[in-house]
């Protein structure tokens, strides 16, 4: 006479847990990758609208803006981008083009062991936009 099994054994149960804690974990690091991404892309996008802001004044101006207008939004990218971030509006070319370049830095999470730094395992990433504007002097 053979005896028929009903229901799972433990080992089974085990391995059908290992297998779905590895899944949940592979989530939860795609979760983390997205809002490391997330965050990235809105620093670009407020750097690109402080560049645009300084553009439109630039070509209102017909001309570079005055040192309180400069210092002004200068002092808005550091708040909005840390206190790392530059801002800097250069004239180009006679008087005819101005560049604005907006820089900061992001902290950027290394995934490889191999290039982990030695005690944070995260590093320092110099992020920057720059845009040449022409006006009429």
């Amino acid at each position: 006479m053979t005896s028929k099994q009903t229901g799972l054994t433990m080992i089974e149960v085990m391995v059908a847990l290992l297998v779905l804690a590895i899944g949940l974990l592979g989530v939860a690091g795609m979760q983390t990758v997205s809002m490391q991404q997330t965050q990235g892309a809105d620093q670009r996008s407020i750097a690109v609208l402080h560049v645009q802001t300084m553009a439109d004044e630039v070509r209102s101006n017909r001309g570079l803006p005055s040192s309180a207008d400069r210092a002004t939004w200068e002092a808005s990218v550091k708040k909005d981008l840390g206190e790392e971030a530059t801002a800097e509006v250069t004239s180009v070319n006679a008087n005819q083009d101005a560049r604005i370049i907006v820089t900061w830095e992001s902290r950027q999470t290394v995934w490889d062991s191999a290039e982990e730094s030695e005690d944070t395992g995260s590093s320092m990433h110099k992020n920057s936009f720059s845009l040449l504007v022409r006006y009429a002097p």
